[in-house]
């Protein structure tokens, strides 16, 4: 059996058992009923909601406010002030495109099979009906922008093809296929912040005018005979049958979006079936195929159904972590591709009309982490949809800047969507209760910028660093330089908040802002110098020292009297000590300016508290602890960790779970970059090789990993050792390498101590060995 493949014995029971594929733009789940079989569909633009101004005239002067309080440490008036009037509109929400209903007729089902090919991008079903072979295949072509669905059957066969929307539409049937046309609602009221399925969350068609337009359109090739009905096509004495499905809204393409669906399907159907599925595998396994992890073949042999009985008992085998790692590589090139939205919380897959969290783009941890894994697992190319995302947020949110701070540059929060909302969140002057927790944080584009930063690292080109980088961080330097207060003599970002925590201050109340919280700490002082290294590399001098002063002058760390790593700026008990963020260790992973700092140690202590008390409970929770684990070099403790991930946080189609039994796709993507960096980890100028490898994976390869210059980094293992590392050059270069060991390389030089230091030429590919006997 393929070491990449899904496969079930049986059909999807619901959605969160179904296969997904995608493109991009075109996200599909397949149950793989023999009955019934349901292809649920989204479109990445179709979205509630329509531009529109959130700006708050007196933001401004009610802020100032909020700085005085704070400054004379009346906490509990300023954070009422905060969730009274400095709250605006929820943002909007990812909505479900409908379903393509194929039902077939009824009869003896026997040998069933259903996979997902993670290395190919092809979804098939096989089964025997009443004794005849039936076989199913579905992808999303990038290439040609279509989904395809095929049906091939050793007898003849019926069909009635059918599509259900949730949304308002019109279904129009012809002798070639179905066309659904619909408008979505122009806005999402949210009441009940707490619970998605709330009747005062509505979704409402008041101004129809304004509201986003879509259609998609299903064309029919085949052997048999095409009815059409009212609402449905039938189909009679079908051996054969493919379905090429576009979709389109107003917002990719204008008025033009139902003319765009039709062009595609008639392009795509024009084609062999053949070539259409060719390009798609060449396209799809081109990104797939640059990476493999091996952990052993035990286990490959299996289904999903007993992958997940021995996960669940905490029985994984080295197999199951494989697949899994490949999955988030798999799921982020079905969802995030050039062109395309940048993934959300679910990626690109919705079932629901008002779905958790608006399935949009939570900034204070859910989109940075969809992107960890982009380009140290070689698929740089997806990393465009974040890109192009973060400019329009940046773009809107100078507005903010301006009106509602008085400040220069851009600013954005917590939470946006498809509009780029870059105001805080909540019920706009109708206060709930704990809601600066989440709303009043300010600091997601400056970290947004540092993941772009990170991005030109491994793809160094200048005038990705001329037209887009600078200008993004400029914005942020901006708003920062002009918001930032000074007290004695340092700087503050006044009021902060630490993302989703409180604490309890000297009277017992629980609160949420501070002065200053230590992940707004170490966002600044990284920016800060990531932005002075810009503007070095740009000739900018006097910009660069400015701004490196300014690192140091920001506030500094402060440790409690327990020894561990303060989260706010004073010494206040959490109001709940196994909180799921690990935002105070910003400094650690994704950043790294606490390590082999003073703070190091009280950092290390933070994280021991908060798992002690229960943290990492949901499935991104539990990624970010075994990045931060695997950073301190806690190999077995990351990988226990994993483990836990894997019992309790893993749906049935191996989608990352969010308790009680939600879907959030950010611990799938999060997942690869957490084994990744067990085995391999690149800070300050240096690759460390095995960092932190647990005992339970003694023996492995890794191929095909990029670095900082673009490099592609290999490596194997056996006893917990290196045996042996190749580098491909993408330029003349140099890279340091902790190898901890001894090696020679192909040419018989011997290299002794820890530290490698390789130059290299670009093209040429390096390989070095474990000297076993000295």
């Amino acid at each position: 059996m393929n070491a990449n493949m899904i496969w079930f014995t049986s059909p999807a029971q619901n959605w969160l058992q179904c296969l997904p594929v995608g493109n991009g733009h075109i996200g599909c789940m397949i149950s793989g009923d023999p009955f019934c079989n349901t292809l649920s569909l989204n479109d990445d633009t179709l979205w509630s909601g329509y531009q529109r101004d959130y700006l708050k005239a007196d933001f401004q002067q009610n802020l100032q406010e909020v700085r005085r309080l704070m400054l004379e440490n009346k906490r509990a008036q300023a954070e009422e002030i905060v969730e009274t009037c400095l709250t605006n509109r929820f943002t909007q929400a990812f909505l479900p495109l409908g379903d393509l209903l194929i039902r077939s007729r009824e009869g003896e089902i026997l040998d069933y099979h259903r996979a997902l090919d993670l290395a190919s991008g092809v979804a098939r079903a096989r089964f025997l009906r009443d004794g005849k072979s039936v076989l199913c295949e579905t992808f999303v072509s990038y290439p040609d922008d279509v989904l395809v669905h095929t049906m091939n059957s050793e007898a003849p066969e019926e069909y009635e093809i059918s599509f259900t929307c949730e949304l308002m539409h019109e279904v129009c049937c012809d002798d070639e296929g179905i066309t659904l046309t619909g408008y979505a609602p122009n806005d999402l009221i949210i009441g009940d912040v707490g619970n998605f399925a709330s009747s005062a969350n509505q979704l409402c068609y008041d101004e129809p005018e304004k509201s986003m337009r879509f259609a998609v359109r299903a064309q029919m090739i085949t052997d048999g005979m095409v009815v059409s009905h009212e609402n449905s096509l039938s189909i009679q004495g079908a051996r054969r049958m493919m379905i090429v499905l576009s979709s389109a809204t107003s917002y990719a393409k204008g008025d033009a979006y139902l003319t765009h669906c039709v062009d595609a399907t008639r392009a795509a159907a024009r084609r062999d079936w053949r070539g259409i599925k060719d390009a798609h595998v060449l396209d799809h396994s081109a990104l797939f195929n640059r990476v493999q992890l091996d952990l052993g073949a035990d286990g490959n042999e299996d289904s999903c159904e007993e992958r997940l009985a021995r996960m669940r008992c905490g029985e994984t085998k080295g197999s199951d972590i494989s697949l899994l790692f490949q999955y988030g590589r798999y799921l982020l090139i079905a969802s995030s591709r050039r062109g395309s939205q940048a993934a959300n919380l679910q990626g690109i897959w919705n079932r629901d009309v008002i779905p958790p969290w608006w399935s949009g783009y939570t900034l204070n941890i859910n989109l940075q982490m969809n992107y960890w894994l982009t380009d140290r697992t070689n698929l740089t190319e997806c990393f465009e949809p974040f890109i192009s995302y973060t400019e329009r947020l940046s773009e809107a949110g100078k507005q903010t800047a301006s009106v509602n701070y008085g400040a220069e540059g851009s600013v954005a929060h917590h939470q946006s969507d498809i509009w780029a909302h870059s105001t805080p969140v909540g019920l706009d002057r109708v206060r709930i209760p704990q809601s600066a927790r989440y709303m009043m944080w300010n600091m997601s584009l400056p970290w947004l910028c540092l993941q772009m930063y990170d991005h030109y690292l491994y793809n160094p080109d200048k005038q990705f660093l001329e037209s887009e980088l600078y200008p993004m961080m400029k914005s942020s330097a901006d708003f920062i330089k002009s918001t930032f207060t000074r007290v004695g003599g340092r700087l503050y970002n006044i009021p902060s908040t630490s993302p989703e925590n409180m604490y309890r201050d000297e009277a017992g109340r629980e609160l949420a802002i501070c002065n200053m919280s230590a992940m707004d700490i170490a966002i600044t002082k990284e920016f800060s110098l990531a932005f002075a290294n810009v503007c070095r590399m740009l000739d900018h001098a006097s910009v660069a020292e400015y701004w490196t002063q300014f690192a140091n002058e920001v506030c500094d760390y402060t440790v409690s009297s327990t020894g561990a790593l303060r989260e706010w700026d004073g010494d206040f008990e959490e109001t709940e000590r196994g909180h799921r963020h690990f935002s105070m260790l910003f400094g650690i992973y994704p950043g790294n300016s606490l390590i082999g700092s003073a703070y190091e140690s009280a950092a290390r202590k933070s994280l021991n508290a908060r798992l002690e008390c229960g943290s990492g409970q949901t499935g991104w929770s539990a990624v970010w602890a075994t990045l931060l684990l695997a950073r301190f070099g806690e190999g077995d403790a990351a990988y226990d960790t994993l483990l836990k991930l894997m019992r309790e946080n893993i749906h049935d189609n191996l989608f990352g779970a969010h308790p009680p039994d939600l879907f959030q796709i950010d611990a799938s993507f999060g997942y690869t970059i957490a084994v990744c960096e067990m085995i391999l980890q690149e800070f300050n100028g240096v690759i460390r090789l095995l960092p932190a490898l647990p005992k339970a994976l003694p023996s492995g390869s890794l191929t095909g990993l990029k670095v900082h210059g673009g490099h592609e980094v290999s490596l194997a293992w056996k006893n917990s050792k290196v045996e042996w590392v190749g580098i491909i050059a993408a330029r003349d270069d140099a890279v340091t390498i902790e190898a901890n060991g001894l090696f020679s390389n192909e040419v018989g030089d011997w290299v002794s101590g820890r530290a490698l230091h390789i130059p290299l030429r670009q093209g040429e590919h390096y390989r070095f060995f474990r000297v076993s006997d000295l």
